[in-house]
């Protein structure tokens, strides 16, 4: 047995080094037992080798002089453990190790080249299989476990996007993030150095995999499906006190992993939550086993960790809970996805904030890299490259899957969104007064038009898709991008050549057609991306038996039919076409009518119109007998000629007759008196003229302009914040339930009445302001079916209630039905002349800082002139006598929908009236170009009393658990269309049931329970 040499202070010896502690490291117990063992081991050795001729004691402990030590380097038996270090840290050219720092100070390092094809002499294990190796390996023997950087030269022809940098532990192979430097060396980040690195270039994987997300109640179609190696579940959502809520989707076993997905990311990215969760050890603990054991339960194979907003300075505490998570899963057999945000860039770096990018993807199986959203990103040396380039710096390729969305991506300014293309395609608009259609005569033109304010569709060839801009709120210019196969196959072929792991997508779950999708999805990895689907806005006319009469496509909202000979029922119909995906716009009715039968009369100077015209829709004839005209419609009767007046009350009705004395100059307007001798004007489509009256011979009356609206005095905008939510309540006895739900807004209806003192008022504001709540005072008419209004006393009152400092007043309600609206007078130039305008400058001259929002109408079809206008056609009106200008939000209410928030088809009713869909509801208010304030919108439930009134039989079915889904979708919804400033639930807590059943409508429900606050507060980030 050969003398051990032994140790003197000016010597090192070399030794392994100590194993790097990685994620899955948790063997201390064991590593004790070994220490133990060792010793015991030594000992015996130590006494059989003294026992051995001819050594003594003290030689064989090195104590005395005797034979000399033998070197390591003179002993070829020797292992490479028992070499002595030479400070020799670099091979000029290729390798160096800098920053070499030990707890005892600076400590020598010597680097060796290997060839690849000495790995195993050198005690090196292989690297792994799918990878190239770029040059030598360099081993490395120090002492102790120093820390440092090492430098690699990378090869001639070696491409940096392709080439890792890999470390041996002793143990196995890892990637090591790194950094190009100006001289295109490869360096790492400091850290604990490995015994041995090489450049290496990963092959493509295997399979390239695919994931793809779902939501509740939303599906992926089978061919979708049948790509995919996993399904992410969405969605849970992190609330306030460390919580997660939510419902998810159902996915059936197959062939795909199924993946749960947590976030913190709703309608708003929940910082807060997050941060307070960060710094609570126990609400760490109590999530991690609630997510293993649901993972668990419903037989997930993991879960896809999705918290975005991490404050820098809880960095460290971030990743230790992922480390804590990540562990908590493998010992189950289970697998981490962590999702990370597209980084910040910050000059010529990137900012990734809270997320530790390098230590995060190490501690994970797969790591969801968020692209960007900017479809303009994608081109050569474009942001998304430069993001993947950073990344695989950072980041095992081989876990790296790109995060892209097959959604619409709409932008204003520098913010980004991404939404359903339906959703985009609602800034379209849809016929006005689809609902009513269109009567014409035989070979007569038609003219229609979309009532969108979207610019015509565009190619973008730069994102491989069509986009269009339309003016929003705060005239803001907003940008969209349609989504299609073709965008998103080029949105992710920028990952071609990198290797990376695959792809995850949103937004699968909504689309139409999903075949063009299928081979999009089919093409990724190796192969070519789909070509490019023709969009367009389709044309076509169909008769009463679904033939095809005419078609036009276009980019054009606007389409022009030359008519038909042939009396009938015809429909036009509005699609937006994208390859095989058809999204409906929009069906108008035209009926043509019968032909007038000419009668041979006496030819007059000026021809009249044919009496006795039978109406194709009636079959009822209307004749004027010895009158000048007779009325063929209920029609107004106004006080001057021209929309612009006033209505008399009562207006005239289908049948009445009425006498002549004069006419406009265009004789397109008519003076009429009435036959209880109230005279008023009349347009000329409502009359049916006697054959024997001479238009020319009329007098042309020249009228005075018509009282218009004050200009509006200067004030700032107050609309232009972020969306904000609140709740309409009687007795504001819930403001801790209503935070929850992620409200700061109350709404309180105040019905004004002549005499009424603003200082009534103040009590309510000022409660609300003390409790941390914004207020909305809505306030009507005290009596319902009005004869006349005092809209000086009205407007007065208003002034004094601004002076009180509320947050914002609604302007009446709901002033298109004789309820609120004398019958007869419903009018909206009569609103914005007499109302509104004067309301909006004294509310503003008394504080400027008062939201002005316009009264809601109720959403209605029906429409006799009379007693209701309906709500399409009253804003439309609205929009006409400028009612925009005198408001900074527009009311709406929407309070029938009996079907998810996203449809626009499938209500109970039958009916595709857009009044009983969310997106249709907001666009007819949406045209005024102001930002959209539902103050009220609520779903009406009635299964905890029992059923719901005959005439609201159409919410029968809807559910308590329906209730408090669709109230959180819809603001979703609404929030992410960013054309809606503020939505107030109807209603917090009413308790009345009855014909009116406004109990049902509440989110506390009869058991005192409240399933929606949990909801809303999920989507609002509480």
């Amino acid at each position: 047995m050969e003398e051990e040499r032994p140790l003197t202070e000016t010597e090192e010896t070399l030794h392994t080094p100590a194993e790097e502690p990685t994620p899955d490291n948790n063997g201390s117990g064991k590593s004790s037992k070994f220490i133990i063992i060792g010793f015991v081991v030594v000992a015996i050795l130590v006494l059989i080798g003294l026992s051995l001729p001819p050594f003594s004691l003290g030689e064989r402990l090195g104590l005395t002089g005797g034979t000399a030590a033998t070197t390591a380097a003179d002993d070829p038996t020797a292992a490479p453990t028992q070499e002595t270090v030479k400070n020799n840290p670099a091979i000029p050219g290729e390798f160096e190790v800098t920053g070499v720092q030990s707890a005892t100070g600076e400590t020598a390092v010597n680097v060796t080249a290997v060839t690849p094809a000495g790995i195993a002499a050198a005690g090196i294990g292989e690297l792994p299989a799918n990878v190239v190796t770029l040059g030598n390996l360099y081993a490395l023997a120090y002492a102790g476990a120093p820390t440092g950087q090492v430098a690699v030269t990378l090869p001639a022809g070696a491409d940096a996007r392709t080439s890792d940098l890999y470390g041996w532990d002793g143990t196995a192979w890892h990637f090591i993030a790194s950094d190009i430097a100006a001289n295109g060396q490869v360096v790492s980040k400091p850290g604990s150095l490995h015994e041995a690195y090489a450049l290496v270039q990963p092959g493509a994987p295997a399979t390239y995999a695919l994931s793809a997300e779902v939501q509740p109640g939303h599906v992926l179609a089978p061919e979708i499906m049948e790509r995919l190696s996993a399904v992410n579940i969405g969605a849970l959502l992190l609330v306030g006190n460390g919580d997660l809520q939510g419902e998810l989707a159902a996915v059936p076993e197959g062939a795909y992993a199924r993946t749960l997905h947590v976030t913190n990311s709703g309608a708003v990215v929940d910082i807060a939550s997050l941060s307070a969760f960060l710094n609570n050890s126990a609400a760490q603990d109590n999530q991690i086993n609630a997510l293993v054991n649901t993972a668990v339960s419903n037989g997930y194979n993991g879960v896809n960790l999705d918290y975005q907003g991490v404050d820098p300075s809880q960095r460290d505490a971030f990743t230790s809970f992922v480390g804590s998570l990540a562990s908590a899963l493998q010992a189950q057999g289970l697998k981490l996805i962590i999702t990370l945000g597209t980084p910040h860039e910050a000059g010529n770096a990137w900012d990734t904030g809270g997320q530790n990018w390098a230590a995060l993807s190490a501690l994970a199986d797969e790591v969801y890299l968020q692209m960007p959203l900017d479809p303009l990103a994608y081109g050569e040396n474009g942001l998304a490259q430069q993001l993947l380039d950073y990344a695989v710096r950072h980041i095992d390729r081989t876990k790296l899957m790109m995060l892209g969305s097959a959604n619409a991506i709409s932008r204003v300014g520098e913010s980004l969104v991404e939404i359903p293309n339906e959703a985009a395609l609602s800034n379209f608009g849809a016929f006005e007064n689809a609902e009513e259609g269109m009567e014409v005569e035989p070979a007569t033109a038609v003219d229609l038009s979309l009532t969108g304010e979207a610019s015509p569709l565009e190619w973008d060839g730069a994102s491989q898709t069509y986009r269009f801009s339309y003016q929003g709120p705060a005239e803001q210019t907003y940008f969209v991008w349609l989504g299609n196969p073709a965008a998103l196959g080029q949105r992710l072929e920028i990952g071609e050549g990198y290797n990376l792991r695959g792809a995850a997508l949103r937004g699968l779950d909504t689309i139409p057609s999903p075949a063009g999708y299928a081979a999009a999805l089919a093409a990724l990895g190796p192969g070519a991306p789909p070509e490019t689907e023709g969009a367009a806005i389709v044309w076509t006319v169909r008769d009463a038996s679904e033939s095809v009469i005419a078609s036009e496509s276009g980019g054009s909202l606007a389409f022009a039919w030359e008519g038909s000979e042939a009396p009938g029922i015809y429909t036009v119909h509005a699609d937006f076409a994208l390859g095989e995906t058809i999204i409906p716009l929009g069906v108008m009715t035209v009926t043509v009518a019968e032909p007038e039968v000419e009668e041979v009369v006496e030819a007059t100077a000026t021809p009249a119109p044919t009496p006795g015209t039978t109406t194709a829709a009636s079959n009822i004839t209307y004749d004027p007998g010895n009158a000048d005209a007779v009325v063929k419609t209920l029609a107004n009767v106004r006080t001057g000629p021209g929309l612009q007046y006033g209505t008399i009350t009562g207006g005239a009705a289908a049948g009445t007759k009425v006498n002549i004395t004069g006419r406009n100059a265009a004789a397109t307007w008519f003076k009429v008196v009435l036959p209880d001798n109230k005279e008023g004007w009349m347009y000329i489509q409502v009359l049916e003229l006697n054959k024997s009256l001479n238009v020319n011979a009329l007098q042309v009356i020249e009228v005075a302009g018509a009282p218009g609206a004050p200009p509006p005095v200067a004030a700032p905008p107050v609309a232009a914040g972020g969306f904000e939510l609140g709740g309409q309540t009687h007795s504001f006895a819930n403001p801790q339930l209503m935070s929850s739900a992620g409200m700061n807004w109350v709404k309180f209806q105040h019905k004004w009445g002549p005499g009424d003192n603003p200082a009534d008022l103040a009590g309510r504001i000022n409660n609300a302001h003390g409790a941390g709540f914004k207020v909305l005072l809505s306030i009507p008419g005290g009596n319902t079916y009005p004869s006349s209004i005092d809209f000086n006393g009205y407007v007065e009152f208003l002034r004094g209630v601004a002076a009180l400092g509320p947050d914002a007043i609604e302007i009446w309600n709901e002033m298109n039905i004789d309820f609120e609206w004398p019958a007869g007078q419903i009018d909206p130039a009569s609103y914005v002349n007499n109302m509104l305008a004067p309301a909006y400058n004294a509310i503003k001259s008394a504080n400027s800082n008062v939201m002005v929002i316009s009264g809601a109408p109720a959403p209605t079809g029906f429409d006799n002139g009379t007693n209701a206008w309906s709500d399409a056609r009253y804003m439309a009106g609205m929009a006409a006598a400028g009612g925009g200008n005198y408001a900074d939000c527009i009311g709406a209410h929407f309070n029938a929908g009996a079907t998810a928030p996203t449809q626009n088809t499938g209500h109970p009713t039958g009916s595709d009236h857009y009044s009983w869909y969310l997106i249709p509801t907001l666009n007819v208010y949406a045209q005024l170009g102001k930002p959209v304030c539902f103050t009220e919108l609520g779903y009406l439930s009635g299964e905890d009393y029992g059923g719901v009134p005959s005439r609201f039989s159409w919410a029968a079915n809807t559910t308590v658990q329906q209730h408090a889904a669709w109230l959180a979708q819809a603001v979703s919804t609404a929030a992410n269309t960013g054309r809606v400033r503020m939505v107030i639930v109807f209603n917090v807590d009413f308790t009345h049931w009855g014909d009116d059943p406004q109990a049902g409508y509440a989110m506390i429900r009869k058991d005192g329970s409240c399933p929606a606050c949990s909801t809303l507060g999920q989507v609002m980030g509480r």
